[in-house]
């Protein structure tokens, strides 16, 4: 009797087994396919229109585009120029070869 028992649950686990194997591999069928149609869906005009909506698309305050991004970078910069042109040289340090690190001014011994 015991061995009958054995039997029938082998079996059952073996036809358990055979479902579970049979549906996954259905599944990763389905799957692979919607993988492989969205991928061939995606062509070089739609990474060239994601790439120019990223650049010039649209924007706001807190998430701007490349293009104000740039141009706020450059405003920065320039204006940070202005006000460092607009200081008298007495307050830059003076030079000290001891603690220079930058390459020395031209016509300078070294």
């Amino acid at each position: 009797m015991a061995n009958d028992q054995d039997k029938a649950t082998q079996t059952n686990e073996n036809l358990a087994f055979e479902l579970r194997r049979s549906v996954a591999n259905a599944y990763a069928f389905v799957k692979g396919r919607e993988s492989v149609q969205s991928f061939s869906s995606f062509t070089f005009e739609d990474a060239l229109d994601a790439q120019i909506e990223r650049i010039e698309g649209k924007d706001s305050d807190v998430r701007p585009n490349e293009l104000h991004r740039v141009e706020k970078i450059k405003n920065d910069i320039v204006s940070a120029a202005e006000k460092i042109k607009s200081l008298p040289p007495e307050l830059f340090n003076k030079p000290d070869a001891s603690k220079d690190v930058n390459t020395p001014p031209e016509g300078a011994d070294v």
